[in-house]
């Protein structure tokens, strides 16, 4: 038996539910708001956990429509009117892109196992192995010092606590990285999923685009699709143009890497520049992972004097990276001022955290634009009545 739907019960439904859960999310804030970021925390987290093949693919796609597209009309560009006209989708410009992208990924996978040959495997563990002896020769010395001075004793006791923190943490480290892999094998499988997604929606998006519109037409009516496209719109707008800002500012912090590690002397110091370098599209993250791996570096090799001056210039980058670079390069694609994007950073990163830090300027830019459309619409009526 097929029901019929009732478009205005429909509208009535949808309206009740969007107010209460409006009224929820606003009692919690006002009356407790850290549990309320907990519960928005602890959502998202299940939401993205479950459908994360369906956010990798969306993901995937939205990064790599350009390419896409840019190779679609260099497909086409050759084609005759006829050819032209039966070209029903897009499995071309998609199939270029996938094999240039994994062509890509092949190559950096080969590069690195290349550059960490059996030869410099064997010279990094009797790095470690000398550092390791010298290490024990400072604190056999850091003892004798401490003994001449009469503070064994208590050096011993903080000695012993140190020990025993760093052991702890050491265990819980490796615990945690245990844990980590079954969770990073189901990430692979998503992203395989992710991608396989991806080619389908990127191949078909104007019949996706049309399903969904009609999907909308009926459900929502054609002024409220309109809308919703419009919205979607705008924030593929702000998302790529933030993307690009981003690759920027990686493709800078990458040379600044390479080129000051090559300065200082720091073993593999252009491919670790280069890798803390796109690795700062995760805002943060790049900076953690230059300094370990240069810190780590420097300290294997014949002077560890260079690991203090590679951590010194990798504060000083990411400082420069922070005040000047990320608000100038990334505010510029997303047309936010830098003043905005630094307060962008500072307040979803107090609020969230990581994933704060991580949209922050597009979800900066996103405010910024509706707030102006709404200061437009009230300036229009005011100026009318």
């Amino acid at each position: 038996m097929r029901l019929p739907w009732n478009r205005k019960y429909l509208e009535i439904g949808f309206h009740v539910i969007l107010t209460a859960g409006v009224l929820v999310l606003l009692g919690a804030v006002v009356f407790h708001l850290s549990a309320a970021k907990n519960v928005i925390l602890e959502t998202a987290r299940h939401v993205l956990a479950v459908f994360a093949p369906f956010f990798w693919s969306v993901g995937i796609a939205v990064v790599l429509e350009p390419l896409v597209a840019f190779w679609q009309r260099f497909y086409e560009k050759r084609l005759t009117a006829k050819q032209k006209a039966r070209v029903k989708n897009r499995r071309v410009g998609t199939g270029i892109t996938y094999l240039l992208v994994f062509g890509v990924i092949a190559l950096l996978i080969c590069g690195v196992v290349r550059s960490l040959g059996t030869a410099d495997l064997e010279s990094l563990a009797q790095q470690a192995g000398d550092f390791t002896r010298q290490a024990g020769d400072w604190l056999v010395l850091l003892q004798l010092k401490l003994a001449e001075y009469g503070l064994l004793q208590n050096a011993e006791g903080i000695l012993t606590t140190a020990v025993t923190e760093v052991s702890a943490a050491i265990e819980n480290g490796v615990l945690r990285a245990a844990g980590a892999l079954p969770e990073a094998g189901g990430q692979i499988l998503n992203a395989a999923i992710g991608f396989a997604a991806a080619f389908y929606f990127l191949a078909e998006k104007e019949n996706v685009q049309f399903f969904l519109g009609q999907v909308g037409n009926v459900f929502l009516g054609q002024g409220r699709t309109r809308k919703i496209s419009g919205f979607f719109t705008e924030v593929y707008e702000v998302v790529m143009g933030y993307l690009c800002g981003q690759l920027v500012d990686a493709a800078i912090m990458g040379a600044l890497f390479a080129g000051t590690f090559w300065i200082i002397g720091i073993p593999y110091g252009v491919v670790i520049g280069i890798f803390s370098g796109f690795s700062n599209l995760i805002p943060y993250f790049g900076a953690a992972v230059a300094f370990l791996l240069a810190v780590l570096s420097g300290l294997f090799s014949s002077e560890p004097m260079r690991a203090v001056y590679a951590a010194i210039a990798i504060l000083l980058l990411q400082q420069l990276d922070s005040a000047v670079i990320v608000p100038r390069v990334v505010g510029s694609r997303v047309e936010l001022h830098p003043v905005l994007v630094l307060l962008s950073l500072a307040v979803f990163g107090g609020f969230f955290g990581f994933w704060g830090l991580l949209f922050a300027v597009p979800l900066g830019a996103l405010l910024k634009n509706f707030f102006f459309r709404l200061y437009e619409q009230k300036a229009i009526k005011q100026r009318e009545n």
